[in-house]
C-alpha cells in the first residue's frame, strides 16, 4: 500500500495520477490537467479528511493508494499516523514545506485550486476552518466570516496564517525517517526528477510520457508562480519608493503582503482599506515603520 501523507494545495492528486497512470503496474485512470492547473479531473481511491473517514477496506485491490490530507480539522499529523499504525508498513511519502515561504507559495495554489478551483471551489472556508473565534473579536455581531469586510478578513488572514502553516513545516520532523519527504516546492520546480524518485521509492516501474506529463503539468502552475514572485516585486519597489504597478491581485496576495511587509517592519494603515493599492507608490503612502 502506498500512502501520500499531504497538506491540500501540495499536489497529492499529481502524485496518485502519476502513480497510476506513469507505472506499469497500475491501471491508468482518465483524467486531465483542468484549467487551474489542478489535477482534480478524477477522484482519488481513497482521500481521507477526518479520521472518522479513514477506512482501508474501501481499498482497490489492486492499487492501494490512500491520499490523507494533513492536518485534519481536529487533528494534526501524530494523531493521523497513529490512526495508521497498522499499516504504516507500507510505502509512505510525506509532502511539506520547508520554509514560511514556501508554505506561502502553497496558500496561493489553495486559493486557486481549491478555494476558486474550477472543479473544487469552496471558497474562502478553507482558510477559517469555520474559525468562528478570531472573527467575533472583530465585531461580536458577526456570525461568521462572510460578515467580515474586505480588509478585515485581509488583516485577520495576515495575522493568522503564518501559526497555521506552522504544521507544514514541523511534519518533516514528526514523520518516521523511513518515509520519503518531499518540499512542495521540489515537485513545483523538479518536477520530473521528483517524479522518478517518487515511483522509484515505492518499487514501481516508470513508463514512458512522464517528461511529457511533467513539462505540461509545470506550465499549468506558471501562472500561481508568477503570482507569488509579483508579491516580492511588489514588497521591494514599495519599500524602496520605486514605481511600480500591477493588476488587481486576489485577497490572499493582498494578506500575503501584508504579513511580509509587518515581518520587514512596516504596517499598513488598512482600517477600510477594502480597495488594495495597484501600485507601489499608493502602497507607500499607507506604511507605517513598526
Amino acid at each position: 500500500m502506498i500512502n501520500v501523507f499531504f497538506v491540500p494545495g501540495m499536489f497529492g492528486s499529481t502524485i496518485e495520477y502519476v502513480l497510476r497512470n506513469f507505472t506499469l503496474e497500475h491501471t491508468p485512470v482518465d483524467a486531465y490537467i483542468c484549467e487551474d492547473g489542478s489535477m482534480h479531473s478524477f477522484s482519488k481511491e481513497a482521500h481521507f479528511t477526518n479520521l472518522e473517514s479513514i477506512n482501508f477496506g474501501l481499498l482497490n485491490q489492486d492499487l492501494k493508494i490512500t491520499t490523507p490530507m494533513y492536518p485534519f480539522k481536529n487533528s494534526h499529523l501524530p494523531e493521523i499516523l497513529d490512526s495508521y499504525k497498522n499499516f504504516i508498513s507500507g510505502t509512505n511519502i510525506l509532502m511539506y514545506a520547508d520554509s514560511v515561504s514556501s508554505a506561502e507559495l502553497n496558500i496561493l495554489f489553495q486559493y486557486y485550486k481549491i478555494a476558486g478551483g474550477k472543479i473544487a471551489n469552496r471558497g474562502l472556508d478553507i482558510f477559517s476552518n469555520n474559525n468562528n473565534t478570531d472573527i467575533l473579536q472583530w465585531n461580536s455581531s458577526y456570525t461568521s466570516w462572510h460578515d467580515m469586510k474586505r480588509w478585515e478578513w485581509r488583516e485577520w488572514f495576515s495575522f493568522f496564517y503564518v501559526d497555521w502553516v506552522s504544521e507544514w513545516q514541523i511534519s518533516e520532523e514528526q514523520a518516521p525517517e523511513s518515509f520519503l519527504k518531499i518540499k512542495n516546492t521540489s515537485l513545483l520546480f523538479d518536477t520530473q526528477e521528483t517524479f522518478y524518485k517518487i515511483i522509484d521509492f515505492c518499487k514501481l516501474t516508470p513508463k514512458h510520457g512522464i517528461k511529457q506529463f511533467a513539462n505540461k503539468w509545470q506550465g499549468f502552475q506558471q501562472y500561481i508562480v508568477d503570482e507569488f514572485v509579483l508579491i516580492d516585486q511588489i514588497i521591494n519597489h514599495t519599500i524602496k519608493d520605486v514605481n511600480f504597478s500591477w493588476n488587481t491581485l486576489s485577497i490572499v496576495s493582498e494578506a500575503i503582503i501584508q504579513q511580509k511587509l509587518r515581518s520587514s517592519g512596516y504596517e499598513i494603515q488598512c482600517d477600510g482599506l477594502d480597495v488594495f493599492p495597484t501600485d507601489a507608490k499608493s502602497l507607500g503612502s499607507l506604511l507605517i515603520k513598526c
